[in-house]
């Protein structure tokens, strides 16, 4: 009889809706800001449980925009322990065996002291590319590209006004080649692929509800500037709340983005197949690569 009543007051006290928040803004801040574009499930809450020893635990599904879909590519299992420990592992279940993930995004050669190279190592580019243009056009498709410069966000986005096109997240350069401790890999003698954080559309979670934007959109540039603030709050928010790994190095991150300011060198980009395609022309772009594709659903 004790036992119950203290597991029916542990869900109580957890069911409430600050302390439920609070979880579920540390799976999605925490997923999504290193996920380019991976989104987690944001509307069950059936799917959450409390041990005796409170720990709070979850299991949902991620998932990623193409075209207007939200496909399905695995399974988040993730636990926040009473001492503010936060542990997550994520399973894919997707229909293939690769192609769930974004192409890498590539440092603009400024950075490293570099200049364009074509080397053999193009391959996984050239491949994406040869793809694109021999898919048909009722298609949608999700593909990764590289800004040649650093550039604001709301400038990168400028770029994309003339294109039907969504961005579902840009990777940030928060001076990782400077003094910080990072693993690299490199595509040639100048590309540079960095562990980064990445800028996503706003999520929101009040005790009324949550709510959440899916994507950047060109028309929205005038919003940036409170997406980039949001992006910024929940770094700070997951710094002094949360312990996960990788957390003393987004703290340092931080403290960059707070020095510097917020630039990314890339994005993740949705859209009908042509459109995409146009892409790949434009002059501020390089480094291209082909995620998932769909069939038409796009608005």
């Amino acid at each position: 009889m004790v036992y119950h009543i203290y597991v029916s007051s542990l869900h109580i006290y957890f069911d409430q809706s600050k302390v439920r928040n609070d979880f579920i803004r540390s799976i999605v801040s925490v997923v999504e800001m290193h996920g380019d574009g991976l989104r987690v499930e944001k509307t069950n809450y059936e799917l959450f449980e409390v041990t005796p020893l409170l720990t709070q635990k979850a299991n949902l599904k991620i998932y990623r925009h193409v075209g207007s879909w939200e496909v399905i590519t695995g399974e988040i299992q993730a636990a926040l322990s009473i001492t503010g420990k936060f542990t997550y592992t994520i399973t894919n279940t997707g229909a293939y065996m690769n192609g769930n993930n974004p192409g890498p995004f590539y440092l603009p050669y400024s950075l490293v002291d570099g200049i364009p190279t074509k080397d053999k190592d193009t391959s996984d580019e050239s491949s994406s590319l040869n793809r694109l243009r021999k898919i048909d056009d009722g298609h949608v498709a999700e593909m990764s590209l590289s800004l040649k410069n650093l550039a604001p966000p709301d400038q990168l986005m400028q770029l994309l006004t003339d294109y039907d096109v969504a961005v579902t997240a840009m990777p940030i350069y928060s001076g990782e080649l400077i003094d910080q401790d990072i693993s690299y890999s490199r595509s040639g003698m100048f590309n540079y692929n960095i562990p980064h954080l990445s800028l996503k559309p706003l999520s929101e979670f009040k005790e009324d509800g949550a709510n959440w934007y899916n994507y950047f959109v060109p028309d929205d540039i005038g919003q940036m500037q409170e997406q980039v603030q949001a992006m910024m709050s929940d770094l700070e928010w997951m710094s002094n709340h949360i312990e996960y790994s990788g957390a003393e190095l987004d703290i340092q991150r931080l403290a960059y983005l707070k020095k510097n300011g917020v630039q990314v060198y890339g994005a993740v980009v949705t859209g009908p197949v042509r459109e995409l395609e146009k892409l790949t022309k434009v002059p501020e772009f390089q480094h291209f690569h082909l995620n998932r594709v769909e069939i038409w659903n796009w608005d």
